[in-house]
């Protein structure tokens, strides 16, 4: 039965049924399904709204009612897992670079990660180099994700990179970037670790960069 259900709950996500999803969800938790499971079947749901997106169905006001529904049932029917201390697996800064206020990408990483127990800082969109520098400097995280949407994005996730390097805080630094910006770039022509095009993608990163981490990688 959880299959169905769960397929349900993918449909209804699809569908920007919030009460529906809401309500699958509980039942999914009240039945012990995992809530991995729960999880994943709620970014499948997401990653169809994108897709009606790209195919001229959707609009942007759907993504946004999309990331809210994520939002709504996780806070609702999911909680962080009982054996990991929320942020035990790492302490993750994001942000969206300089010049550019694309957030939704962002934002559903950013969630991922926390339901998965990183903690995450989230600087907001439009953070210039020495922001990002500063932050680093203050609050010591593990890994930096930075996201742009604009081809002008390009540039400015390398100059922040630089004003790391510069700042001589690169190093001990995993830097994972993601967005349409780099879609096409490698991550090591802008001095990053890795790149992600989904936010499985970035849970799938960090944790490896936390496992070398681990193993003195860096």
């Amino acid at each position: 039965m959880d299959g169905q259900d769960l397929r349900e709950l993918i449909s209804a996500m699809e569908e920007l049924n919030e009460m529906r999803a809401i309500t699958l969800a509980l039942e999914l938790v009240q039945a012990e399904t995992s809530p991995v499971a729960i999880f994943g079947a709620l970014l499948e749901g997401f990653r169809r709204v994108e897709e009606r997106c790209d195919e001229g169905k959707y609009y942007i006001g759907d993504l946004l009612m999309a990331s809210h529904i994520l939002r709504s049932v996780m806070d609702t029917a999911l909680v962080y897992p009982e054996t990991e201390e929320k942020g035990g697996m790492g302490r993750v800064l994001c942000c969206t670079v300089r010049g550019d206020i694309h957030d939704l990408g962002k934002r559903v990483v950013r969630e991922v990660l926390k339901y998965n127990g990183f903690e995450v800082i989230d600087l907001g969109v439009d953070v210039s180099p020495e922001r990002v520098a500063q932050a680093v400097g203050e609050l010591e995280p593990q890994i930096l994700v930075l996201s742009g949407t604009l081809k002008k994005s390009v540039l400015a996730i390398r100059e922040t990179v630089r004003t790391l390097e510069r700042d001589g805080l690169r190093a001990g630094l995993y830097i994972l970037v993601g967005g349409n910006a780099v879609k096409d770039v490698s991550p090591r022509l802008l001095g990053a670790d890795g790149k992600s095009e989904t936010a499985l993608d970035s849970l799938r990163l960090c944790h490896e960069f936390m496992a070398l981490r681990a193993g003195g990688a860096r």
